[in-house]
């Protein structure tokens, strides 16, 4: 009986890292197509006034992306941050899961940011669970964008999930402009990543 539940086990491990692999090799596959339409340099072209990019970041891709965004416009930062430092463990996913299905965000550090003298505002977080990072939950449920122009982006593994569509509903009075998202990918993509990042401004 033992020996029928160890080969079980060792099947269905076997399997999911079949079912893994595939999916990481998809996504690298994705990345390189998309990427390629950006290889050659962009130069900069926008004048978009008075910037702010409000961001939270965990892992630190986030963060990357919203200085290069205001490097290029010349823009202020704000950054979120949890008055709890998230740890990665296994039970920070169950804990996100929990948050998410109960609405019960975690508490933020810090005064908000004023928006008022800013023409354009950048806000941008992390997908977790196919939706928004829970601390920009609680930072849209107390954020009043004044119907200023507020361009979202976000950062994912490989899916980014609802997080439009649920920044749209929870972004209080907010222009909403053209959404942009960014895979993580190794360091042989930062160029491209950066077209990339010219190419939205450009265009908004």
């Amino acid at each position: 009986m033992l020996k029928k539940i160890l080969i079980t086990l060792l099947v269905l491990a076997v399997i999911g890292g079949i079912i893994a692999l595939v999916h990481h090799i998809r996504v690298a596959h994705r990345n390189r197509k998309e990427l390629a339409r950006f290889a050659e340099e962009i130069p900069y072209t926008a004048n978009l006034g008075r910037v702010l990019v409000i961001y939270y970041s965990w892992t630190g891709h986030t963060q990357d992306i919203a200085e290069q965004i205001a490097a290029l416009t010349k823009g202020d930062t704000y950054r979120i941050q949890t008055q709890e430092e998230f740890k990665s463990s296994p039970a920070f996913y169950a804990r996100i899961k929990k948050e998410l299905s109960n609405k019960i965000y975690p508490a933020l550090a810090g005064n908000l940011p004023d928006v008022s003298n800013y023409d354009v505002v950048f806000v941008g977080a992390p997908v977790w669970w196919y939706t928004m990072a829970t601390p920009f939950y609680s930072f849209l449920e107390k954020m009043d964008f004044k119907n200023k122009k507020v361009i979202p982006f976000s950062t994912q593994g490989s899916n980014p999930g609802t997080f439009l569509k649920d920044f749209t509903a929870n972004a209080q009075n907010a222009q909403v402009g053209n959404y942009a998202n960014f895979n993580n990918v190794g360091p042989e993509y930062n160029e491209a990543v950066h077209n990339k990042i010219v190419h939205w401004l450009n265009n908004l």
